[in-house]
């Protein structure tokens, strides 16, 4: 969606509006479901995630600045519930439970198919098991959602630092599963 097009939808849906504001969830929906999903693991979370976003994107469009990236805020919103998802306890896994489930995934014959829905899910959960929510949340913002530094800072309030260290340790967990089950897949890992 062009800047103009995007200022004169808000524009309409801070008149009160509320038609213009189903091309808002038309084009960011699947981003926002992406990252939700992503960082929770399921469906049916995410699903609530994308809603609650949508609810709140809409409640809140009066304090939206347009010298920021409409994107940016979306991600800023859907983030911060999720990590208020991730930090109740019925969302933790077992790290045993998880190096199971890894291991069994990441030696099939078809590793590659392995990373579509359902076993992304897994492989996602039993590799990030573990990573505090804030260390998730940018490891999946960065690898998975390509943010950069600079929107990942936007997106979670953290300083580039804290951005490096989240980063850096989760990595290191992450290369410490891999090791654990002898897998590299004859390919760069994170």
């Amino acid at each position: 969606m062009k800047q103009a097009e995007l200022i004169n939808i808000i524009n309409q849906c801070r008149l009160g509006n509320t038609e213009p504001f189903r091309k808002i969830v038309e084009v960011y929906q699947p981003m926002v479901f992406r990252v939700a999903f992503r960082l929770l693991c399921d469906e049916e979370e995410a699903k609530d995630v994308v809603q609650e976003t949508f609810l709140r994107t809409w409640e809140n469009l009066y304090r939206y600045k347009f010298e920021y990236k409409f994107s940016t805020w979306i991600y800023t919103i859907a983030t911060r519930l999720c990590l208020d998802v991730l930090k109740k306890p019925h969302h933790k896994i077992m790290p045993k439970e998880a190096n199971e489930q890894l291991y069994k995934l990441s030696s099939s014959d078809d590793v590659e198919r392995k990373f579509e829905n359902e076993e992304l899910v897994q492989i996602i959960h039993a590799l990030t098991s573990g990573l505090s929510p804030k260390q998730k949340s940018v490891f999946v913002l960065h690898y998975f959602e390509e943010q950069d530094t600079a929107e990942i800072e936007k997106i979670t309030g953290l300083s580039p630092q804290k951005i490096k260290s989240n980063l850096y340790v989760a990595k290191q967990n992450i290369l410490s599963k891999l090791k654990s089950i002898n897998y590299d897949g004859g390919r760069k890992t994170v």
